[in-house]
């Protein structure tokens, strides 16, 4: 289904940044061009792909896209690239491997506007793929409202900003994301937004999110660590701040136990001396790291 853009007002401008994944934003692409909701524009901005993406992108789409070409900066610069040539009320991001349903624009759309003022974005719960499309991991749904506190601890926003309908408007007067945040600039945009607006989430399956192995260059579990904790560090309050960090220091000893053992334990005591008590985890931590230390989970 090929979209009915109105030339002079989008309502939504869908802005997907891409580097190096001819195929992957390909299926992006036509989940946009597949929603039941029509008017929109596309802004694809292509970050410095060697593999050809602007030019089949431009023979395959044709004008039904707007096509920006950056020279490999980073995720968060070409998203805000792309945001900035928006003409649309509303903007919906979407990475290039992950994937929309048909009813994901419709949905949100509707949601908004009906909305009130104080409400800036919405999100959705999301399910998930492998790297060949297959059905991976169980679906993932948010709480009904996305709040400040939960924002600094532990977002529990499915999909990041793939499952996202925001304001242009509160976008561009919140700055848009932290070019400096090479990781983890969705959570800091929601921490920023949550202190002045609200966020539902609807409890619906709209959007597919790509398990797999090839992250975008420069992301590893040490620039996961160094952008958690500069995010956490600008958190005003103390007790929420050193909430954040022992979630933060927690996921570290989950994400390191596999190939760095020492460094995961390292971890584990820096989350409990950071906080000692309850975390929004599934389960008491304590039993979870003797699980994972045991080999059961």
């Amino acid at each position: 289904m090929t979209a009915q853009l109105d030339e002079e007002t989008p309502v939504v401008s869908v802005v997907i940044p891409t580097n190096n994944r001819k195929d992957w934003v390909t299926e992006a692409l036509e989940s946009v061009f597949n929603q039941s909701y029509t008017n929109f524009e596309v802004i694809v901005v292509d970050d410095g792909s060697e593999d050809g993406t602007s030019e089949y992108l431009r023979e395959r789409f044709g004008d039904r896209i707007r096509l920006f070409r950056t020279e490999g900066t980073n995720c968060p610069t070409a998203k805000n690239h792309g945001a900035s040539h928006a003409r649309g009320k509303y903007l919906a991001f979407l990475d290039d491997d992950d994937r929309w349903y048909p009813e994901k624009l419709a949905k949100q759309v509707a949601f908004m506007e009906a909305a009130s003022a104080d409400v800036a974005m919405v999100g959705s719960a999301c399910d998930h793929m492998d790297k060949d499309g297959n059905p991976y991991w169980e679906p993932s749904y948010p709480e009904e409202e996305l709040t400040y506190e939960s924002a600094c601890v532990k977002p529990k926003l499915p999909g990041a900003s793939s499952g996202c309908l925001i304001r242009t408007a509160v976008f561009k007067e919140l700055g848009g994301f932290d070019v400096e945040l090479t990781r983890n600039q969705d959570r800091e945009l929601w921490i920023r937004l949550t202190r002045k607006y609200r966020v539902p989430m609807l409890q619906e399956v709209l959007s597919t999110v790509r398990i797999h192995g090839t992250q975008r260059r420069g992301v590893n579990t040490d620039t996961i660590q160094r952008c958690r904790l500069e995010i956490n560090r600008r958190i005003p309050e103390r007790a929420i701040r050193r909430k954040a960090d022992g979630w933060t220091y927690f996921h570290l000893f989950n994400l390191n136990w596999k190939q760095k053992k020492l460094k995961a334990f390292g971890f584990l005591v820096r989350s409990f001396m950071a906080w000692p008590g309850p975390l929004p985890v599934r389960e008491n931590r304590v039993k979870m790291a003797l699980r994972r230390i045991l080999g059961r989970g």
